[in-house]
């Protein structure tokens, strides 16, 4: 027992039973002649009385001052927060079964509504119809203890009709003896306007974006229907000048001085690179154009197809070849992977100095969900600030005197590769050969 009277109760407990006790026994031991205990019984009782009085006096008047001073300190802790409640930016609403019981100035300035008349209303009253069900039933679960500290947004509708948004922090608080709801609400219409305002922009930036990315394909189609017409509508005269020339060459030659066979090889010659060159430009457009069915490919055996388009050049250059056994089960696709081992290949046999035999050194390394096949060579090198220019059409980093390419080969291979859902990429160093890498998802883990 704490309460103050169960305090006072207890302790005139005390005294009293050590009181009689006690002075019983003294009055016996001082007391011998019954007339005259009698007298001494009475003025015991009223000794009695009269220290009873005193205590209950004394502690009445402890207990008095102690809740005075509690009562003190608690006005001026209320004084406090209320200060700090109107002061701040922040609106407080303090309820209890939904009747508001205290409202701050923010929430006055929030609302519209006066403080008097705030305090005639419910709290759900102020907020948005849309969100009224979720407000009432959050603030009374929380009252009888059936919810936490929450945060949520909502609307609320001012006095003016104005919808304004807010940002709620709801718990429970100790209100004026009884456990009441606590909302303290930030104002973020502005902030909900700039990510609306954002949203739009977005949306319609997303629509901009979609509309010229579709102008770009429908470009990109009418550039490459073009690029394969006119590479295709070339090939028929360029057959002509072949066939001619070659005629010329085989047939006539006798006729011809020096300077006129000259002249007819280098046609020839000519017309032979142009061919190559019609041909990477169909290859890189079906690339674009044609449809890409991705399945599993027994990669030993694209290499090994790959090998063979190459078998008069790697005799002709006596060429060495270290080619890993057992190498994985990729998915891809079989004629675009074989034209993209090809064509690296084909450099690898092409750009290499003079005097020296091609080494080219062929595997590949396994990863959790990919593989990469590396394809290292002895040649010339690539300088490292031009190792990302390789790769787009039309790049050629020596004269076609030198060494006769398209420009288009590692084109093709990168386009190949990024259909396929791959990467490709190339370390190298001048004088110290190349090393080419593609990345493949292996069967099983894609």
């Amino acid at each position: 027992m704490t309460s103050p009277p169960a305090r006072i109760a207890l302790i005139y407990l005390v005294f009293s039973a050590v009181w009689i006790f006690f002075s019983d026994r003294l009055l016996l031991m001082l007391v011998t002649d019954i007339q005259h205990l009698a007298a001494s019984q009475t003025i015991k009782g009223m000794a009695f009385v009269l220290t009873s009085a005193g205590l209950i006096f004394w502690l009445l008047r402890r207990e008095l001052a102690a809740t005075q001073r509690a009562n003190a300190e608690l006005q001026l802790q209320e004084k406090r927060l209320r200060k700090i409640t109107d002061t701040i930016s922040v609106a407080v609403f303090i309820h209890h079964g939904g009747r508001l019981r205290y409202v701050n100035p923010q929430a006055i300035a929030y609302s519209g509504y006066s403080e008097a008349a705030l305090l005639t209303m419910n709290l759900w009253d102020i907020v948005h119809p849309d969100y009224r069900a979720m407000v009432m039933d959050r603030s009374l679960a929380r009252q009888y203890d059936r919810g936490g500290r929450a945060r949520y947004e909502l609307k609320i509708i001012t006095q003016s009709g104005v919808e304004r948004w807010l940002e709620i922090t709801a718990d429970t608080i100790d209100f004026e003896d009884i456990s009441a709801g606590l909302a303290t609400a930030y104002d973020i219409t502005e902030r909900k306007r700039a990510e609306a305002a954002l949203r739009l922009l977005n949306q319609e930036l997303e629509q901009r974006v979609a509309h010229r990315t579709a102008d770009l394909q429908a470009t990109n189609r009418e550039l490459e229907a073009f690029s394969y017409s006119v590479s295709h509508d070339l090939r028929a005269p360029l057959r002509a000048i072949q066939g001619f020339t070659q005629a010329l060459l085989e047939d006539h030659a006798e006729q011809l001085d020096a300077s006129g066979q000259d002249f007819a090889q280098r046609i020839h010659a000519a017309a032979n690179r142009l061919d190559g060159l019609i041909q990477d430009l169909l290859s890189y457009s079906r690339l674009n154009r044609g449809e890409i069915r991705l399945k599993p490919i027994n990669l030993d055996n694209v290499v090994a197809e790959a090998i063979a388009q190459h078998e008069t050049e790697i005799h002709d250059t006596a060429a060495r070849l270290e080619v890993a056994s057992n190498l994985p089960v990729v998915i891809g696709h079989h004629a675009t992977l074989v034209q993209v081992i090809s064509n690296l290949l084909s450099n690898a046999l092409k750009f290499v100095a003079p005097g020296i035999t091609p080494q080219i050194r062929i595997w590949a390394e396994v990863g959790a969900d990919n593989m990469k096949l590396f394809i290292a060579d002895n040649g010339i090198g690539i300088d490292p600030a031009h190792q990302q220019r390789i790769f787009q059409v039309f790049e050629r980093l020596h004269g076609i005197e030198t060494y006769p390419d398209t420009g288009i080969g590692l084109a093709i291979v990168n386009k190949g590769v990024i259909r396929m859902g791959g990467e490709v990429a190339v370390t190298s160093s001048l004088g110290q050969g190349s090393q080419f890498w593609i990345r493949l998802q292996i069967e099983g883990k894609q």
